[in-house]
This record gives structure tokens, C-alpha cells and sequence, in this order.
């Protein structure tokens, strides 16, 4: 698999299956790559398959066909890992490490979640994927940010804080809006 730049940001089912061996297989190699990577719209194509083929599954076994639920669980698939990318993005600034843009964190965070994304639909193994990713976001936090293990790994951390705090803080008004629009 060669490196990737804007003018080969094609994502057909080969190159999909291609990226989730690639990433899974050497993580570390793959992160390398995306590290040469000038855009991120194969990326953005890549978690976007990921989260249909994720959607649907989820949708088809589990939620009785309920396309209300599709679509959030889309839209989390989706955002989840943007939302994610942001605050390591911001984390990454505030370390010093201020030369890397949004974009290239975000690739890291699309691939990841992309790549967890295609199992972490069955049953009992979303909990256990959910280490996998984070370990997968902080080896290419490690290749791309060029961050040290130590900073990568305190930064995935710190992520997952502050999300489990913005979700907590923004859980009562969720409710309110609920009641208003019910």
C-alpha cells in the first residue's frame, strides 16, 4: 500500500478492505503513511463506509429496523470521532505541539474508529474494542504528531475525559430539549 495524497483519494471496496488489514495488521507502518497524507477526505470516505456497514448491522440484528436509530447512530459515528479529534487537536496545542493540524488528527481518529468500527457491532465486543481503538489512536498520535509515547498516551486519556465530561455536562439540557420538543 503505497502513500496516499489527495490526487489518490479513491476508496472502493478493495482499497477499504486494504486500509482495515493494513491498519490492523501494522498499525504502526499504516499511521506512517497517513502521516504523508494531505487531506482527509479518503479518510472521511473510509469511516463513513465504516459507520454505514456499522448502521446497518446494528440496525438490521438489534433495532428492529428502526431508522430513526440508524440515522443517530450514524451521525455518532460520524461525529464521535470529529468530536474526539478536536479535543486532542486542542491537546495536542497545548503541549506545544501546535504544527500539526486538525485534518491529520482527524485522519488518526477516522482510521481507528473506521477500522474497530467493522467488529465492535457484536455483541459483547464493543467494550473490548474500545481499548483496541485507543491504542490504535495513540500510535498514530505517536507517528503522526510526533508526539512521545508518554504525550500520546496521556492525550488519549485526557480525550476520553473530556468527552465523558461534555457528555455528562450536556446530559440535562439533552433532557430538557427532550420535554420541549416532546
Amino acid at each position: 500500500m503505497k502513500a496516499t495524497c489527495a490526487a489518490d483519494a479513491r476508496m472502493g471496496i478493495r482499497e477499504y478492505f486494504d486500509v482495515i488489514f493494513h491498519v490492523m495488521r501494522s498499525p504502526v507502518r499504516h499511521f506512517e503513511q497517513v502521516a504523508l497524507e494531505t487531506g482527509s477526505r479518503r479518510a472521511l470516505f473510509f469511516l463513513m463506509i465504516s459507520g454505514i456497514f456499522y448502521c446497518t448491522v446494528s440496525m438490521t440484528y438489534f433495532f428492529e429496523n428502526s431508522l430513526v436509530m440508524g440515522v443517530v447512530m450514524m451521525v455518532n459515528a460520524v461525529l464521535m470521532p470529529a468530536l474526539g479529534a478536536a479535543f486532542s487537536f486542542i491537546l495536542l496545542g497545548m503541549t506545544g505541539q501546535g504544527r500539526v493540524s486538525y485534518g491529520r488528527v482527524f485522519n488518526v481518529y477516522a482510521y481507528a474508529s473506521g477500522a474497530v468500527m467493522v467488529i465492535s457491532w457484536i455483541p459483547g465486543l464493543a467494550i473490548v474494542m474500545e481499548p483496541v481503538r485507543a491504542v490504535l489512536v495513540g500510535i498514530g498520535l505517536f507517528k503522526v504528531a510526533e508526539v512521545s509515547k508518554l504525550k500520546a498516551a496521556l492525550i488519549v486519556i485526557t480525550t476520553a475525559f473530556l468527552l465523558l465530561v461534555f457528555f455528562w455536562a450536556a446530559a440535562p439540557l439533552v433532557l430538557e430539549l427532550r420535554t420541549i420538543f416532546s
